[in-house]
């Protein structure tokens, strides 16, 4: 194993010292259908008239397939808010795949779009998409309440059952928090039957709305329970994991585990690639290391600088981490393996805002120990 992890660390500093453009994550807008308790990114704490039209969209796809050598670009990853209340979004999908290094498409939406309008996924699929990230958090009472929308559990399972029989690459993606832990092994049972290719758990982060509802955010023994339950199940089944029926057991990008742990909760082992290979586009054409991150770590705009100018010269505090090995990190064993760990999960002073190998090896409580400022600035404005 240890050889194994060596091979991989060795392929990781590669790419922060050559950082190939491979993914872009474009935040298609911060509006939204719904009203999440525990949206990362929240419409409220924007200025939405600032959001990005369509010529400056595609124009920036246009730019960066000028610029950039795509010999290794992946996908593109389409965040929100809800992409799907652009009523763009289908003209910039089929401009934009006019570029064949961007037909590989994945759009990640809490399915109401779909359920009312299935024909849509005809159309994207035309344009390039492959994917389909469908956010549900539990069961159907569950996840209406976090939602906040009577009838959202519905619609969500009835898009990513379309989204399946389509032929795209279907994700359910869960949030755990600390009042749906029964509901997702139950949630996992039910949606496995339709064969979606991964089911994805992302534990719950203090940042958006979160910020403002501490009473969701995960204990030590609720991180631990939902790890051995994704342990459990991912070791039981991932000897089919190549059968394309077979649904795919993750934990998302929530951190590092440990080198126990890594490749045994998911079939891959985690590093955070913002500003390494994956480049951020923010609602309002501000240029990030990836559209999760928090407003404090913007590095340019492109109403203003040329991408790949941005990309070359103000993203070196994300391939070289060395400024984040204080507090927890400083005589970590596993530094060489995390670098720190998911940039959404810092401030802007390199704060941690919680680590998963601290919490399950060490049974540290961050809740206990957020910084005021956790809970005030990190949506930014």
């Amino acid at each position: 194993m240890k050889r194994s992890f060596d091979v991989w660390k060795g392929n990781i500093n590669r790419l922060m010292k050559e950082n190939p453009l491979q993914l872009i994550s474009w935040e298609a807008t911060r509006r939204c259908n719904l009203n999440c308790v525990h949206c990362g990114s929240p419409c409220e704490t924007v200025n939405l008239g600032k959001e990005l039209n369509t010529q400056e969209v595609i124009d920036a796809f246009i730019q960066i397939a000028k610029d950039f050598d795509l010999s290794k670009f992946h996908h593109i990853n389409i965040t929100g808010g809800e992409p799907f209340v652009r009523a763009d979004l289908l003209g910039i999908l089929k401009e934009i795949s006019k570029i064949k290094e961007f037909r590989n498409i994945a759009i990640q939406t809490n399915g109401i779009h779909i359920a009312d309008n299935p024909q849509v996924l005809d159309e994207i699929k035309k344009y390039g998409v492959t994917g389909i990230g469908v956010s549900i958090d539990g069961l159907e009472k569950m996840h209406d309440s976090f939602r906040r929308k009577e009838g959202a559990w519905k619609k969500a399972i009835k898009a990513a059952k379309l989204a399946v029989e389509k032929g795209l690459v279907v994700t359910i993606s869960v949030t755990a928090h600390s009042k749906n832990l029964e509901d997702i092994p139950k949630l996992y049972e039910y949606v496995k039957k339709f064969h979606p290719r991964y089911f994805r758990v992302m534990t719950i982060d203090p940042i958006g709305r979160a910020k403002l509802n501490k009473e969701y955010l995960l204990s030590p023994e609720q991180i631990r329970h939902i790890i051995k339950f994704l342990k459990k199940e991912h070791e039981k089944n991932f000897i089919n994991y190549s059968d394309p029926k077979t649904t795919i057991m993750e934990l998302g990008c929530g951190g590092w585990l440990s080198t126990e742990l890594e490749g045994r909760v998911r079939p891959y082992i985690f590093h955070c690639i913002a500003g390494i290979n994956n480049l951020g586009i923010l609602y309002d054409g501000k240029l990030a290391s990836c559209s999760n991150i928090p407003r404090d770590f913007i590095e340019g705009d492109l109403r203003e600088e040329r991408i790949k100018d941005v990309w070359k010269k103000k993203y070196q505090r994300f391939r070289n981490k060395e400024w984040l090995k204080e507090g927890d990190c400083k005589e970590c064993p596993e530094w060489d393996y995390c670098h720190g760990g998911p940039m959404h999960k810092r401030l802007k002073d390199g704060t941690m805002l919680d680590c998963l190998h601290q919490t399950i090896s060490n049974g540290k409580d961050y809740r206990v120990c957020l910084p005021q400022e956790a809970f005030i600035t990190v949506a930014g404005n």
